[in-house]
């Protein structure tokens, strides 16, 4: 969701969700939907539906994908302000 925020998946950002799947697959098939994602977008994603104790975390993910192109476009902005409101 991250990468694709603002409908451009820089190559950093592809590498930085790639070493995450990789770190935190429980199997071959959690990198293969990763990578899946990763070439035709995610499902969207409400992310009211993110557990309340998974929100910091997801944040802080959102936010090393997006920063990892070494810039943060005008809609990765946007979808971080309305993450932030989220996790409050």
């Amino acid at each position: 969701m991250a990468a694709w925020s603002d409908m451009d998946l820089a190559e950093a950002e592809r590498d930085s969700v790639l070493t995450l799947a990789l770190d935190l697959a429980h199997d071959e098939a959690d990198v293969a939907l990763a990578k899946r994602w990763l070439r035709q977008g995610p499902p969207d994603l409400d992310p009211y539906d993110i557990p309340r104790e998974h929100r910091q975390l997801f944040l802080d993910t959102f936010v090393r994908v997006v920063q990892a192109d070494g810039r943060i476009d005008p809609e990765e902005s946007e979808a971080l302000r309305l993450i932030r409101e989220l996790v409050g």
